[in-house]
């Protein structure tokens, strides 16, 4: 594997695109966190980062930092279009 920050991003993006999926066209959301509407996007960022941890440990830093900077746009993603305030 190469230590690449694209492929870090590209990597970084998969788990919030499940997560979006899972929110928008799935009511499996409403069963696991009926009281949380953004909970799969925090268990996608907690994935990214526990990812983005092992990456930097393994020696791909350039990973890692592509996994962190896909968590904190996702993130940002999702405070402005949710609507929550911090």
């Amino acid at each position: 594997m190469k230590n690449n920050f694209l492929l870090g991003l590209i990597l970084g993006a998969i788990s919030p695109a499940i997560a979006y999926y899972l929110t928008e066209f799935t009511e499996l959301h409403l069963q696991l966190f009926p009281t949380k509407p953004a909970g799969f996007y925090v268990l996608a960022a907690t994935v990214n980062l526990v990812a983005a941890w092992i990456s930097h440990k393994k020696g791909f830093d350039k990973i890692a930092t592509g996994l962190i900077l896909a968590t904190f746009l996702g993130m940002m993603w999702l405070i402005f279009t949710k609507n929550i305030s911090i």
